[in-house]
């Protein structure tokens, strides 16, 4: 391939500009990082209602104690009726789901 002074003179050309817009590029991003535009975050109201649902949940006990003692009273007195049908089927769910997860 023969290269004359024209084709030299392009390519220099083409080196040197695409030089100087990586320059500009470069020189733009630092007045970005530093050059008095500051990054600006906004929270939206949502905040405000996850803390509220936050706080009522802190605020409802673990255990339900009035259920605990209520199916306490039916096993002692023998009046707590259970369908085995639902203690299996509860059973094989939590089963199939911890497996999977």
């Amino acid at each position: 391939m023969k290269i004359n002074n024209e084709v030299k003179n392009s390519l220099l050309e083409s080196l040197t500009k695409s030089k100087n817009v990586r320059a500009s590029q470069e020189m733009d991003v630092q007045k970005g990082q530093g050059g008095g535009v500051a990054d600006k975050v906004e929270l939206s109201g949502k905040r405000d209602e996850i803390n509220r649902i936050k706080e009522r949940i802190k605020a409802e006990p673990v255990v339900r104690q009035e259920k605990v003692d209520s199916i306490r009273d039916a096993i002692e007195t023998k009046t707590y009726n259970i369908k085995g049908q639902l203690v299996a089927k509860s059973i094989l769910k939590n089963h199939l789901l911890d497996q999977i997860l």
